[in-house]
């Protein structure tokens, strides 16, 4: 092959590949530091209205976490653009809306919680 021929292919693969990137979503290692974090800031925007396992002026936050479960990347999507889920029986949160890197740290933490429910930073 001669020199431009193999510099024209490079760049198409590097065209090609580009092209067909795929943005992986993935969440943050739930490490200590982001569990102090994380519980820092429900304590301080989530712990007014929400219990972890009962009804308060919210849903259980634990029912709320369950049905993210099979898909954190919309508990992400959803912590950024909150809207109301049942506004006939909850009022609307009143949230500044999270960004990415917050919501995929309180994704990361509560789906942690909700699968280790012995964590002794397990909101009550």
């Amino acid at each position: 092959m001669d020199r431009s021929f193999k510099i024209a292919l490079s760049l198409f693969a590097l065209l090609v590949g580009t092209l067909f990137a795929v943005e992986v979503f993935s969440l943050p290692k739930v490490t200590p530091e982001l569990k102090t974090e994380a519980q820092e800031y429900y304590n301080n925007e989530c712990k007014a209205c929400h219990r972890w396992a009962r009804k308060f002026a919210a849903p259980p936050m634990k029912d709320n976490v369950a049905q993210y479960a099979e898909n954190p990347e919309e508990m992400v999507r959803y912590l950024m653009h909150p809207t109301p889920k049942h506004p006939e029986i909850w009022p609307p949160m009143e949230i500044t809306p999270l960004t990415e890197n917050q919501a995929k740290m309180m994704t990361a933490w509560l789906l942690y919680i909700l699968e280790n429910p012995e964590d002794p930073g397990r909101p009550k």
